[in-house]
């Protein structure tokens, strides 16, 4: 039997595996690429307009994970999608491409990551992008990752602007610049009137020139070690087995999901609950699985006096003329992302920057199937660094099964007086003057909440996940009993093994996560190859 052999193997080609590959293999090395998923290669991935398919139950590009019930929301069980496809869960998400705050980077070092603060992440920012608007201090312009802003935006969106405005809220002309605080329009990772997800800016768009071997709807199913060195992987195509070697280094880039479940079914994580699933331990890390950070949500939405969201495209004959246009020139509704404005805010002034972010959509959803009969908007709004803290378990040792997934949400009494804050100021903007020509009430939760008691019982029959989650194999120093890795990715106690994904960030950034993982990648790739930090 012939040996398979790779300079790299990395497991999972989501949003850090896409970048890897790429830059691993435009360094001269063999790189295995494995994906669980499938090929993205989909109109429904690659148009913009089309993101709410995902969202379906019958998607072939998302898991559907569940939450386990979750106690302080009246134990419900709590969506948490993940992509499963070629660019993971890039391939699914909202293309709202955001940096966090300069303070999040800051924090991470005070948590004992040195090499992380915002002098160190920011020239990875800017390479990895390509702004429209141009490159400056703050933004690059030669990254494969295309970032711009919508140039016409919708009347409602207007609104929602000018409302920040007469609400003397700040305003910020570029959230990803020098100022994140206030009211702005949203950067989108789309590419001529494609979704610029890291398998299209890393791998499509340069077919040809890189070469990393990919492997599809392929199931890694436990990592394969010689000694205390990881030395490849078990991975599975239909019912047949095989074993693939890495001469240099195994990368896991499962996200905060597959990576702590691979590791713990390999033996790496604490061992007392690999005892439980009747897997012996390799080495005893109990932060595997641990620390386990999302953003939660809540909704307000209002009907609109006027047919002028989103909901009118929705009509079975305009969703044929959108969808025709954009397969035949890449424009019009379908070209854009869902969120293009939005804001970064603080609740009091004794917060050092910005606690809450809110989205606008210029649509009244009902569920994933919005109608095309009614006119409305919506709000979402949460608080961007929560205390509340859960983590993940194996439900068994069976690699295609989903794990037990406890966010912990909604626990502290910080997040739900900062949750409760940022739905009082929600409300607050939509009542705004700028509003008052398309207000045609609040539908939900509607006028009969009134008081914090109802907001917050509201909330805890409704908030979901904004589906941000990470922190389950965190970075930290050597004294950290927690921490799994340590600053440049690699797993403590055993060599040749290294985490690059979501997992690894030691608390969540104030913002949308995706372009924060795209950053770990671009700076982990540098430590990976052994060139100079940037």
């Amino acid at each position: 039997m012939k040996t398979e052999k790779y300079d790299y193997i990395i497991a999972g080609a989501g949003t850090a595996g896409c970048i890897l590959a790429h830059r691993l293999t435009e360094a001269g090395h063999s790189v295995l690429l494995v994906e669980a998923g499938g090929s993205d290669n989909h109109w429904t991935v690659r148009m913009p307009g089309g993101l709410r398919a995902h969202y379906k139950p019958k998607s072939q590009f998302n898991y559907h994970y569940y939450s386990v019930p979750q106690k302080h929301l009246n134990n419900r069980e709590v969506y948490q999608p993940r992509g499963r496809a070629l660019g993971g869960s890039a391939s699914i998400n909202g293309m709202v491409f955001l940096r966090g705050h300069a303070q999040d980077y800051e924090r991470w070092v005070k948590q004992g990551v040195q090499g992380w603060g915002y002098s160190d992440v920011l020239p990875y920012f800017k390479r990895l992008e390509s702004c429209e608007a141009g490159a400056d201090d703050y933004r690059g312009d030669r990254g494969p990752v295309n970032v711009r802003k919508q140039a016409d935006l919708s009347e409602l969106d207007q609104a929602f602007l000018a409302a920040g405005r007469d609400g003397d809220f700040p305003y910020t002309d570029d959230v990803n610049g020098q100022q994140q605080e206030g009211f702005c329009r949203f950067d989108m990772n789309v590419d001529k009137g494609v979704r610029a997800s890291t398998a299209y800016a890393y791998l499509h768009k340069f077919k040809g020139r890189i070469s990393p071997k990919i492997r599809l709807n392929t199931l890694v199913e436990k990592l394969v070690f010689e000694g205390d060195r990881a030395v490849g992987i078990q991975y599975r195509q239909g019912k047949v087995s095989k074993i693939a070697y890495a001469e240099n280094e195994v990368i896991l880039s499962l996200g905060a999901f597959g990576t702590p479940q691979l590791m713990m079914l390999s033996g790496i994580g604490p061992a007392a609950h690999l005892h439980e699933m009747g897997i012996k331990p390799r080495v005893d890390l109990p932060g595997v699985g641990q620390n386990l950070q999302d953003h939660l949500e809540v909704h307000i939405q209002h009907h609109c006096t006027k047919p002028i969201s989103l909901n009118r495209y929705l009509r079975p004959d305009r969703m044929v003329q959108a969808g025709v246009r954009w397969f035949i020139s890449k424009t019009g509704v379908c070209a854009r992302n869902q969120a293009n404005t939005g804001a970064f805010l603080k609740t009091n002034d004794s917060i050092m920057h910005p606690n809450i972010q809110f989205h606008f959509f210029p649509v009244f959803f009902d569920g994933w199937n919005p109608r095309h009969d009614v006119s409305g908007y919506l709000l979402d709004t949460g608080p961007m660094r929560p205390t509340s803290v859960g983590e993940v378990r194996l439900r068994s040792n069976d690699p295609a099964q989903s794990l037990a997934i406890d966010p912990n949400f909604f626990s502290t009494e910080r997040d739900r007086e900062e949750t409760i804050d940022g739905f009082e100021l929600g409300r607050e903007t939509l009542r705004q003057t700028a509003f008052a020509q398309y207000d045609a009430g609040e539908a939900i939760p509607g006028p009969q909440v009134k008081t914090r008691k109802q907001i917050e019982e509201f909330i805890r029959e409704h908030a979901g996940s904004a589906y941000h989650p990470c922190g389950t194999c965190k970075m930290g120093a050597d004294d950290d009993a927690m921490a799994v890795v340590d600053v440049n990715g690699k797993v403590r106690g055993i060599q040749g093994l290294r985490v690059v994904d979501a997992s690894i960030m030691p608390s969540i950034a104030s913002s949308n996560i995706n372009a924060v993982v795209m950053m770990i990648a671009e700076k982990l790739s540098d430590a990976i190859l052994g060139n100079k930090l940037l």
